[in-house]
């Protein structure tokens, strides 16, 4: 049976009891599905579509991670849906901005990366008003400072919303933070044991796969143990750790922490503990990956110039390890289990196809390689950011993926692949190494989950931290499971908490306007009992109730409200923000008509003469230590009117003499004024402020000028008035409007001077002064 819907094609949608459940509870509510790879999140979202534009004429916007998965929603919306073809508008970061600004006015229904939508927001360039659905296809990815999570709080209070994920995750503030995000009232969850999907769940069966290390790996590895234990020890001894049995996480979290600490010993334990998370790493990468992926890695480290690197790559016990790996021919055995169970596969069905997944590029080349080498038809799929030139443009990636469809039989994969993205029905997966992220772990088995279920091998070297991230991976998940059962139940209370928190507010309320309007009738009637009958009702209706004062305040500020809105209308300020400066863009937006542009002086131009550099206090800090400061700082000098803001107070990792004698140096030596702010919100207050007092008030224009250039006849008119005392480009173009021109306006009198509007006597005395004096 098919979908019957005028907005939805004949015979191409099929009709699932389940899918048609969650779409008509998701129409109610705003809602986040959660639902297993290959249940069809597409289709849900595609009955909700059509759900919403039946009732509501409006605009839809579906949010996908990446640009294949946006043109793969974009293709399957135009084979399912009845609407016009050129009103389905995928929306990728080739289209430029400009182009983009019509196709908002054109399209009915859009498919767009976040980033893509967060730079038309902050730039003004789409409408949220016009848009009745937003869609999150990947929605867990709706946390901390990501774009999804930009464009989720953007929309969120404007229209509908539909999340969809197969694994948000098993951590409950994130899973909350990601309903708050969404502004998500009700939660719709499947599992692959509920009795309403079994019926279209493909299982997959989990094979572990456990191997020896060779035993020229398990020498070395004891090797780089030794080297890892003398740095532990030491992080011990000092008591900055209770014991050698430590993570990487609580590693990473120690070395922040260092930085708190003593001056005498904090920069030796920062060194120390840096030695000990490369170490990890190295020995993760042994274990995992084979000797190619960590000779790779230490011979990277050998051009480093750090202190913690060098320390490493000449430590004994590492060069011994380096030597014994360089004397065998033997690669992890892996790569030879990997070789023969993709010919057992293709050897019971030729046409089988195979998914193999690992972290890291030199193992997907590694495999793609030795595959070849066996006549086994191996592609490459690997993400688009450029390492060292081996990224994949999104047109390389397509390719992989019909190649991979007419004439491969293994797709060689990093993560990229793992979302979304219209792989072929596959029955094999195979992970090189377990991956300790649910979430990840989820969706990589879900590959095997498009055919009629299949099975999913997982490489484990014995007695490696490959064994703890298959077990964590595996706990994390039933964890995820168990909560998502009992999320409606946790996010209801959540919710009804919050309603009985706002009664309460208002309840107090009510009570102190009660007493407000109580004390207020009884001051009112000693007015009455003490004047006459005329004098006390006209002095009544000046004794205002609290309710009377409450709803007076209202319409007085909805009026400045208006006329702040009318002002900004009128006198908008404008900021140009650099391409890395995103974050403080994102707050910008609210205040100014934010341009973002690669600017080659400074992070905002505020007007045509102000460029502020913005550095965090670490930044400041790193650049002192690095010596960039003093380059970029001769940098900022190019502009008329250079600001630095530093934002933060962490400056520990300098001492206190050398940071003053920096600072001094800013002001003195370059010229340059700084201003220090708390935090993100005070630096944004700042840079609204300066930019409304340039542009608002001294009239200012908003353009990118550095060093010395030409001025227009009338800029050099205004810059010449301007040099007078106590005149501001908004005095002087006033003065150039009255006088017309720059010579009447020196030979005015005081009387004359003072006929403008802002001039009084004592700046007019001023003015006349500097220009009749003797120079002496």
């Amino acid at each position: 049976m098919y979908i019957e819907h005028p907005l939805i094609k004949p015979k191409t949608l099929e009709a699932r009891l389940y899918q048609q459940i969650i779409a008509a509870n998701a129409l109610k509510k705003k809602t986040l599905c959660v639902l297993p790879t290959g249940l069809g999140k597409t289709a849900i979202a595609i009955l909700v579509i059509v759900g919403i534009l039946t009732k509501k004429d409006g605009k839809v916007l579906i949010l996908a991670p990446s640009r294949p998965l946006v043109e793969q929603h974009c293709r399957r919306l135009k084979e399912i849906l009845n609407i016009e073809e050129d009103k389905i508008i995928a929306l990728t970061g080739k289209i430029p901005p400009k182009k983009r600004v019509e196709l908002y006015k054109k399209g009915k229904i859009f498919v767009a990366t976040p980033q893509i939508i967060e730079n038309d927001i902050i730039a003004k360039r789409i409408n949220i008003e016009e848009f009745v659905l937003l869609i999150a296809d990947e929605a867990h990815h709706t946390v901390g400072d990501h774009s999804y999570a930009f464009v989720s709080k953007a929309f969120k209070d404007k229209c509908h919303i539909l999340g969809l994920t197969a694994s948000p995750g098993a951590d409950i503030d994130r899973l909350m933070e990601i309903c708050e995000n969404l502004g998500i009232e009700h939660v719709e969850v499947r599992t692959e044991d509920d009795e309403d999907v079994k019926p279209y769940i493909a299982k997959v069966r989990l094979i572990p796969i456990r191997l020896d290390l060779p035993d020229e790996f398990k020498k070395a590895l004891k090797l780089i143990n030794e080297a890892l234990k003398d740095r532990l020890k030491f992080l011990k001894d000092f008591g900055v750790i209770d014991s050698i049995n430590i993570t990487k996480t609580e590693l990473i979290e120690l070395n922040s922490k260092l930085f708190a600490y003593d001056e005498e010993v904090k920069y030796e334990l920062i060194r120390v503990c840096s030695e000990a998370l490369k170490l990890m790493h190295a020995k993760d990468l042994l274990e995992s990956q084979g000797k190619s992926v960590f000779l790779n890695y230490i011979n990277k480290l050998s051009s480093q110039r750090t202190k913690s690197a060098k320390s490493i790559v000449n430590d004994e016990r590492i060069r011994k390890a380096v030597n014994i790996l360089l004397k065998t021919d033997i690669e992890h055995p892996k790569l030879n289990k990997v070789v023969e169970m993709v010919k057992s596969i293709l050897k019971k069905n030729e046409d089988e196809r195979i998914i193999i997944f690992t972290q890291y590029r030199d193992t997907v080349e590694k495999l793609v390689n030795i595959l070849h080498q066996n006549g086994i038809k191996a592609i490459k799929f690997i993400g688009q950011a450029s390492k060292e030139g081996k990224g994949m443009t999104q047109k390389q990636q397509i390719e992989a993926i019909e190649k991979f469809k007419k004439v491969g039989n293994v797709l060689v994969s990093t993560s990229v692949s793992e979302e979304g993205i219209d792989i072929p029905a596959v029955n094999y997966v195979i992970f090189y190494e377990p991956v300790p992220s649910e979430i990840r772990f989820i969706q990589r088995r879900g590959r095997a989950m498009r055919g009629e279920g299949g099975k999913a091998y997982i490489l484990i070297a014995k007695g490696t931290s490959d064994e703890a991230y298959y077990r964590s991976a595996l706990y994390k998940e039933k964890e995820m499971k168990r909560l998502l059962k009992n999320i409606c139940y946790l996010l209801n209370k959540r919710l009804q908490k919050k309603l009985e928190m706002e009664n309460k507010r208002i309840e107090e309320f009510k009570k102190e306007t009660i007493i407000e309007k109580n004390i207020t009738t009884i001051e009112t009637k000693k007015v009455v009992e003490m004047d006459s009958k005329k004098e006390s009702k006209e002095k009544e209706k000046k004794t205002l109730t609290i309710l009377d004062f409450i709803k007076q305040f209202e319409e007085k500020s909805k009026s400045k409200v208006e006329e702040t809105d009318k002002d900004k209308i009128e006198k908008p300020i404008k900021i140009i923000v650099d391409v890395r400066e995103k974050n403080i863009a994102k707050l910008l937006h609210k205040y100014a008509d934010v341009e973002l542009k690669t600017l080659e002086v400074g992070d905002y131009v505020l007007s045509d003469r102000v460029v502020v550099e913005r550095k965090t206090s670490e930044d400041f800090v790193n650049s002192i230590i690095d010596k960039r400061l003093f380059s970029q700082l001769k940098n900022l000098k190019k502009v008329e009117k250079p600001l630095l803001i530093i934002e933060g107070e962490n400056f520990s990792r300098i001492h206190e003499n050398a940071l003053k004698g920096a600072i001094l140096s800013v002001i003195f030596d370059f010229g340059i004024p700084i201003l220090f702010t708390k935090n993100v919100d005070e630096t944004v207050d700042l840079l609204i402020k300066i930019a409304e007092k340039e542009q608002l008030k001294e009239k200012r224009p908003i353009t990118i000028r550095y060093g010395k250039t030409t001025m227009s006849l009338k800029e050099q008119q205004r810059f010449i008035v301007e040099s007078l005392p106590d005149v501001g480009g908004a005095l002087a173009d006033r003065l150039l409007k009255h006088f017309k021109t720059v010579e009447r306006v020196f030979t005015a009198k005081e009387d004359e001077l003072m006929e403008v509007e802002g001039v009084g006597e004592e700046r007019a005395k001023k003015i006349r002064k500097v220009l009749t004096a003797k120079y002496e």
